[in-house]
């Protein structure tokens, strides 16, 4: 007889609180009631506003960070405290996100047919339009680019009666089997933010294990980096990380990966000279300060991102 619940969810908090208290709200409607939710609040301690204890459940288990440490370093403190317990399964969940009643329990039946999976994701919608795919599943190719598959598709156009294998799934609805976690240990900080993920993914692959897509288990994902232009530290953290994601995973040259990003360099540009062509100039300086940093091999986060334009 199992004791305990059988999942730790975990949801990393920063600054916005109505998307965690949504996440939260669709998470303790699931039909599999047994999770143990963990929030890791990682906002930093001079930010001001409501404090998060007072807007969650009381079963809702709370841990303070200290600071802004990163999608990983949120993900690592919730799974220390997660692996205290005898939970089965780990369940990373963004939280800008809004999970189905039945997702939970979809990719658990994933995971438990198929017990080589190692890490399941599910279908995941634009929560502005809630038929229409964002991702199904991640592709890698070349020297390191990824896309994400079907994206742009609407929902129901979309075959998905049967497990399907993929290159990584999106930390936004990430469910890792306890054995990987003691296997591989924790999620990689070197990135801050972005591709951590996909490294796990990369990670668990080679020491064995598949990386699935459950059938019909939805996720919605109401991106605060979609928009007319994105965040500067989108725009720092992706073009830096793929440096340091290609070099790790694929030996990859910098001349190589600065090649393969500039399709998505251009599109950016392009999107930022149509609708704010001002700040043109800032995207290009936040664009030559990650390659930059990532040629002097520099990771973690940084501060003084913000301190451009662009923003």
């Amino acid at each position: 007889m199992r004791l305990g619940p059988q999942v730790a969810t975990i949801v990393v908090h920063y600054r916005h609180d109505e998307d965690t208290v949504r996440c939260l709200n669709s998470l303790q409607a699931s039909d599999n009631a047994s999770q143990e939710l963990i929030v890791v609040d990682n906002t930093e301690p001079e930010h001001t506003g409501a404090d998060l204890a007072d807007l969650l459940e009381p079963t809702v288990r709370l841990i303070r960070s200290g600071d802004n440490l990163g999608f990983a370093g949120g993900c690592n403190i919730g799974i220390r405290a997660a692996l205290e317990t005898p939970v089965e399964f780990i369940w990373l969940v963004n939280p800008d996100a809004v999970v189905g009643a039945e997702t939970l329990t979809r990719m658990l039946a994933t995971a438990e047919e198929h017990p080589d999976a190692g890490i399941v994701g599910c279908r995941i919608l634009d929560g502005g339009h809630p038929a229409r795919i964002l991702f199904n599943g991640g592709v890698i190719k070349g020297k390191g680019s990824t896309y994400h598959a079907d994206a742009g598709k609407f929902d129901p156009c979309v075959a998905d009666d049967a497990v399907r294998d993929v290159d990584y799934v999106t930390g936004a609805c990430f469910l890792i089997r306890r054995d990987v976690v003691r296997q591989l240990q924790e999620l990689s900080e070197d990135y801050f933010l972005y591709y951590e993920e996909t490294d796990y993914c990369l990670r668990a692959q080679r020491a064995g294990w598949r990386t699935v897509i459950a059938p019909y288990a939805r996720t919605w994902h109401y991106k605060r980096s979609a928009g007319k232009y994105p965040p500067a530290h989108y725009i720092y953290y992706m073009c830096r990380n793929r440096v340091h994601f290609s070099q790790r995973f694929f030996s990859a040259s910098f001349e190589e990966v600065v090649t393969e990003l500039q399709p998505f360099i251009a599109a950016w540009t392009n999107q930022v000279t149509t609708h704010t062509p001002h700040l043109v100039g800032d995207l290009e300086k936040i664009v030559q300060l990650a390659l930059s940093d990532a040629q002097k091999g520099r990771l973690g986060r940084r501060d003084d991102i913000g301190d451009f334009a662009f923003t």
